[in-house]
């Protein structure tokens, strides 16, 4: 479902961007107890808002429940744990060896803030790709301005919500709006900018921070060819082929993009990827209606019965794949 989406005010951003050229200086001092307690701080609101994250990806995608579950609010819960496991000994001086021409001198490596990020997140992931970079840039010790995609706009004023309550506008800021609004932040100076999308967009992102000398992480759509051979398991290849190309609707940047199949195992290739595509999907629109994991027409969301992975043995609960599972329980049982 598509909504208009206002463009945000520049006098506001350049404001709160001035404002947090103070805070980047201020928490380039930060200490690692201070950044996993903002980190911390955003799990928990985030988990607050989880059923206000299930309706907005309906209302923007029909997304079932568990869906958004296994590939949104999951990655997100074991970024923040593994930052929080490792964040000291990343901000741990690292000691190396003296050159000739500093022989006699101690030396170190010692990883420093960046200052003001910037953060252009897609539509395909919407909460995943605006908050994994986040979680890394907070632990980093940086301020950050977020500019998610105008195509989910649902999921884009719940994200808005979150960060508003988790952290001040000189700190962590949201700026909805369309290519307005992206043009006018990337006119900043910012330290450094990441992008996720195409790389088209990418080539114009990159300009814009060539003009400040500013840093960049550019995630990019390509190809992602895949090869099976004669060897082969060709029921697994199947499996786990058309899962990597059929999740989240084929929107996926390392989904495969074409296949290279072997001559000798070509049709049973076929043949497998028929019948996965049968088991998961049935063998005509009724049946795929009366799955337990299509996603319901009402704004409520997904059918009681498509419940959380982790509520549910493993022998009960709907195709979730191995990456998945694994993810899960990494996530939901390891301690801080």
């Amino acid at each position: 479902m598509s909504v208009a989406m206002p463009e945000s005010d520049p006098a506001l951003m350049q404001d709160v961007f001035d404002d947090q050229g103070s805070t980047a200086l201020r928490w380039r001092a930060s200490t690692a107890t201070e950044r996993i307690a903002r980190l911390a701080k955003l799990r928990e609101v985030i988990l607050a808002h989880r059923k206000a994250l299930y309706q907005a990806f309906q209302q923007d995608f029909r997304k079932p429940e568990t869906e958004v579950e296994g590939y949104e609010i999951i990655p997100i819960l074991d970024e923040v744990r593994h930052a929080i496991a490792h964040l000291k000994a990343w901000m741990k001086p690292t000691r190396v060896r003296p050159t000739l021409l500093t022989w006699g001198n101690r030396a170190w490596v010692q990883h420093q803030p960046r200052g003001r990020c910037l953060i252009i997140a897609p539509w395909n992931y919407p909460l995943n790709l605006s908050i994994c970079p986040l979680i890394s840039a907070i632990a980093a010790g940086n301020t950050v301005i977020l500019k998610p995609s105008e195509m989910a706009p649902h999921v884009s004023a719940v994200l808005a919500r979150i960060i508003a309550t988790v952290f001040k506008l000189d700190e962590v800021a949201v700026f909805e709006g369309s290519l307005p609004t992206a043009q006018a932040l990337l006119d900043q100076p910012f330290d450094h900018i990441f992008f996720t999308g195409s790389p088209a967009v990418g080539k114009l992102v990159m300009a814009a921070a060539a003009k400040h000398l500013s840093s960049i992480t550019l995630e990019l759509g390509g190809k992602s060819p895949t090869i099976v051979d004669e060897t082969a398991d060709v029921d697994q290849a199947a499996e786990t082929i058309l899962w990597g190309k059929l999740i989240n609707a084929g929107q996926t940047c390392l989904a495969p993009d074409h296949l290279y199949v072997h001559e000798h195992v070509k049709a049973r290739f076929l043949a497998a990827c028929q019948k996965v595509l049968h088991a998961r999907y049935g063998d005509s629109a009724l049946a795929q209606k009366t799955a337990p994991t299509w996603p319901a027409s009402s704004t409520h969301g997904t059918p009681s019965v498509c419940k959380p992975c982790w509520t549910m043995p493993c022998s009960e609960a709907p195709p979730c794949w191995p990456a998945v599972r694994s993810m899960c329980r990494n996530a939901m049982s390891r301690p801080p």
